[in-house]
């Protein structure tokens, strides 16, 4: 059976469009320094957090198979306390209302009152920095028991000016000194549960930014985490993140009706197209690949990105090699069918840190074990 399929990466009229990355915090980061999982794509933090990957026993529509734990020090600070952050991919509209929402649990000392909050604006927000003095926090009253058991929902709407790089969450914490409860000393423990984070516009015919998905690769490049990660974001508020679209194409825009035709397709291609545990295609992949660019005429791609994905068995070196061992078999395969009229290429490897579907079962290693090729094509 040949597991060739195309995924088509259109919005329809009623799909909400959510402008945060990895919102619902699935898809996992392995940092430089010690080349390991240690967080969640286009997610940053302070070292005073700490954070921990928790898997959900059941996968639901309501939190998926992960959820994000934070672990931090409260210490009598009533402000606004950040947590964890992302970059925007695309900058908003200036004037235009927004929505975000998303799960929280909190376990700490019963005395203490937490309300969430969250802080939008040109930088990631830190508590006394410079920088952060033309940022406005604010807290997000709003929240109501969640249909997912133990998690509570929030939701927080406001007017965008149009310079929001940054969307920082945090805490405001208080303590209840009411009637004869006595005041607590010393160092308090925080522990939060977050999962399905939104940034929805209100006005349903707003959509992305043409360079949505140009911007999430390079937030989603940086592998920077720890003493790195902190050192930015605590001496100027941002990460050493170029976003190589133009303003004209990172700026939210409305969506075109009719409906564009995709701007982009998927192309996956499985396992079984390769030699087992090797790099080498197999003919029954060429033959595919050959149908599928067969019909498009010279000039009407712009660019393919390669992505090479493994399960998890085996080393984590070995893995890294073999996607990217796979991806250089299609980049040669693609130079070799287009010659002089080739596209542009760009290859990354992932190895095992992008799972679509569960390691424990067999069935679900064979959907890790894959090489997506993301087409983009010229709009006339």
């Amino acid at each position: 059976m040949a597991l060739l399929w195309f995924l088509i990466m259109a919005q329809t009229g009623t799909a909400q469009t959510n402008l945060l990355l990895n919102g619902g915090f699935e898809q996992i980061n392995t940092c430089t320094e010690y080349k390991a999982e240690c967080g969640v794509e286009a997610w940053f933090y302070l070292k005073d957090v700490k954070v921990q990957m928790l898997s959900n026993e059941v996968s639901s529509n309501l939190l998926g198979q992960n959820s994000f734990g934070i672990f931090y020090n409260w210490k009598e600070f009533t402000g606004f306390t950040p947590v964890i952050g992302t970059l925007l991919p695309c900058r908003l509209q200036a004037g235009k209302e927004y929505i975000f929402k998303g799960l929280i649990s909190a376990k700490l000392h019963h005395q203490l009152i937490l309300v969430p909050g969250i802080c939008v604006g040109n930088n990631f927000y830190v508590p006394g920095r410079p920088f952060a003095k033309e940022l406005k926090p604010d807290s997000i009253p709003s929240i109501r028991k969640s249909a997912a058991i133990g998690m509570f929902a929030f939701e927080y709407r406001f007017i965008a000016n149009g310079e929001e790089r940054y969307l920082t969450f945090g805490t405001y914490i208080r303590e209840d000194t009411t009637g004869a409860k006595k005041k607590l000393y010393g160092t308090q423990t925080v522990n939060l549960v977050l999962d399905q984070f939104e940034l929805i516009p209100a006005d349903n015919e707003e959509t992305y930014c043409p360079g949505f998905l140009i911007q999430q690769e390079a937030i989603y490049q940086y592998d920077y985490r720890h003493r790195e990660m902190d050192y930015s974001l605590f001496g100027k508020g941002e990460l050493d993140i170029r976003l190589p679209a133009a303003d004209s194409l990172s700026v939210t825009r409305r969506r075109d009706p009719p409906p564009l035709p995709p701007q982009s397709d998927t192309l996956l291609l499985g396992d079984v197209l390769f030699d087992f545990n090797k790099a080498i295609l197999k003919p029954e992949a060429a033959k595919l690949l050959t149908q599928y660019f067969s019909k498009n005429k010279p000039g009407e791609i712009d660019s393919i990105l390669i992505e090479g994905h493994t399960d998890s068995i085996g080393t984590d070196q070995r893995n890294q090699v073999l996607s990217r061992q796979r991806c250089e078999t299609v980049e040669a395969w693609l130079r070799n069918y287009w010659k002089e009229q080739t596209p542009i290429l760009y290859i990354h490897p992932f190895g095992r840190t992008r799972p679509i579907a569960t390691n424990r079962t067999i069935a679900g290693r064979a959907l890790n074990r894959r090489v997506e090729l993301i087409i983009f094509r010229r709009r006339n």
